[in-house]
């Protein structure tokens, strides 16, 4: 109810004041939740809606799509001119030590050698650079005014979300000073399920938000980035520079040794 009473607040307080867009800050938890609900070769978008995450579950990224979705029925029948940017996992370099964010705790682990060399067999959703996210931001409030339907756009670094073996072995080639493994394996998909089943057991909430990024051997999650790259941001950073930046900086404020 927070989450949708804050968006919906904000397509109101346009509508009253006679703003000519507002620009919101939503997730790509509004258009999936899992690569599994229409298929891994789906290529994830405007017109998707995230059905696979519950109230009861993960709730965070339930309330996202509930927020979205709200928000945007409102601004269609109000004519305010909504434009929603679905930004995926974002990461780099923080503006203080402060900004310690929980979800970058896997990126920290995955610049360590693996206990038993194998890491989850899961995808970081649409991972994009701060940086970049903010320069779409700008590049939406100077869209010519179309007050017909809201407008939503995914922001991603890439296509292909990648994998917790991408990063592994991105950080193997930018970080050669911590002698991380070049060849990284996935753990198997049922050894995979037992643990997302077991973390299930004591928080719903994380197990239905590992459930939803778990991925088959071969497969990741796939995400339009089309119209971002036409319309806000033609050279967004590439995840290897993203996880560059943010492993510095990290370092820099000491929350990575």
């Amino acid at each position: 109810e927070p989450a949708i009473a804050g968006a919906t607040n904000a397509v109101e307080a346009a509508n009253v004041l006679g703003l000519q867009r507002v620009v919101a800050c939503g997730s790509i938890f509004g258009m999936v939740g899992s690569g599994s609900e229409k298929g891994f070769d789906h290529v994830y978008g405007a017109n998707d809606v995230n059905g696979f995450n519950t109230p009861k579950g993960c709730s965070y990224a339930y309330s996202k799509m509930a927020a979205q979705q709200k928000s945007m029925e409102l601004a269609a029948q109000s004519g305010v001119d909504l434009v929603t940017l679905n930004v995926g996992q974002v990461c780099g370099p923080a503006l203080s030590p402060e900004q310690n964010n929980p979800s970058w705790e896997p990126f920290k682990l995955l610049a360590s050698p693996q206990p038993g060399g194998a890491v989850l067999s899961c995808c970081v959703p649409g991972l994009c650079d701060v940086r970049d996210v903010a320069a779409a931001h700008v590049a939406a409030l100077g869209f010519l005014a179309n007050k017909q339907e809201p407008r939503r756009y995914s922001v991603a670094s890439q296509k292909a979300s990648p994998t917790y073996v991408d990063i592994a072995q991105a950080y193997a080639e930018i970080l050669p000073e911590r002698n991380l493994p070049k060849n990284v394996e996935a753990l198997p998909l049922k050894v995979q399920k037992l643990v997302v089943k077991g973390i299930s057991l004591g928080d719903k909430s994380l197990g239905e938000l590992l459930e939803g990024v778990t991925i088959p051997e071969g497969k990741t999650l796939l995400v339009d980035t089309d119209p971002m790259l036409r319309d806000l941001v033609p050279r967004p950073r590439t995840v290897k520079q993203t996880l560059k930046d943010w492993f510095d900086n990290q370092v820099e404020f000491g929350h990575i040794a």
